[in-house]
């Protein structure tokens, strides 16, 4: 009267995947912390001494969900000085 274990073999379901985040604003309007670090650095210095800064705000692009194509696409438009 118990419950009965088959000695079949046991499917376990793979598990569900997880949807990618969505991001809950504009690329052009996300990470304003990193942005303005990144744009007072190119602004002051030259553009060789920020990959700290960029890097920075490119990781929080990715962070805050924003796809690789569409982070690439902003890296790809983005106007060296």
């Amino acid at each position: 009267m118990g419950n009965r274990i088959s000695s079949g073999s046991v499917e376990v379901a793979p598990p569900p995947q997880q949807s990618p985040k969505k991001p809950g604003c504009k690329i052009c309007c996300a990470c304003p912390q990193e942005r303005r670090a990144r744009d007072e650095c190119i602004l002051l210095k030259n553009m060789d001494e920020c990959e700290a800064e960029v890097s920075a705000f490119y990781a929080c692009l990715l962070k805050e969900g924003f796809s690789a194509e569409e982070v690439n696409a902003l890296k790809r438009n983005t106007k060296r000085m």
